[in-house]
């Protein structure tokens, strides 16, 4: 999920928790956010670069690292040592709650995802709806998502093959005018 979708749905959460848990509520909502500080420091620590606006680049990229490398804060293990300083130190109970909420949301978005974009590929036959290809390079391409927050509706969704699926990344990246052909055409 997108930085700026968690960030809407922690501060939403955030405010709904406010009423009942007063200034606690910050805490859950700082923990459900910087908890993707893994990503960054991951891009850091293999590209050699403090640079911010590279990671996003790099991560929205069509080939990103798998999310079990990338992901320390989100493994279970950080969130049983969350829990564990939760127990020990109360204090830390809407940190941890914060960080339980945010990989809830992305266990829950990946299925989503995972099930549309398969989806997809059913419906575009396995192949390449830019250069006809079928093989095994073809992958679904979110063609587009609103501005805030995912939708899971298979006509964002394209069939690439590898080259087709990097061409239009790069394009998105460079936010160029020009366009692969069908990538960019609406589908019902």
């Amino acid at each position: 999920m997108r930085v700026r979708d968690h960030i809407a749905l922690s501060t939403a959460a955030a405010a709904l928790l406010y009423p009942f848990v007063g200034k606690r509520a910050a805490l859950a909502w700082g923990a459900s956010i910087l908890i993707d500080v893994d990503h960054y420091l991951w891009f850091v620590a293999n590209e050699r670069r403090l640079d911010p606006v590279a990671a996003l680049q790099f991560f929205n990229a069509a080939h990103p690292p798998p999310a079990s490398n990338v992901r320390w804060l989100h493994s279970p293990v950080a969130l049983a040592g969350a829990a564990v300083a939760a127990a020990k130190r109360r204090a830390l109970l809407p940190a941890a709650l914060g960080m339980a909420a945010h990989v809830a949301v992305d266990i829950y978005h990946d299925s989503r995802m995972k099930r549309a974009q398969a989806a997809a590929l059913v419906r575009d036959g396995y192949r390449c709806q830019e250069c006809g290809a079928k093989d095994e390079t073809v992958t679904a391409h979110t063609r587009s998502q609103p501005v805030l927050l995912p939708s899971y509706k298979v006509g964002n969704f394209v069939a690439l093959c590898g080259p087709c699926h990097a061409a239009a990344h790069q394009l998105d990246t460079r936010r160029h005018p020009r366009r692969l052909t069908r990538v960019a055409g609406s589908r019902a």
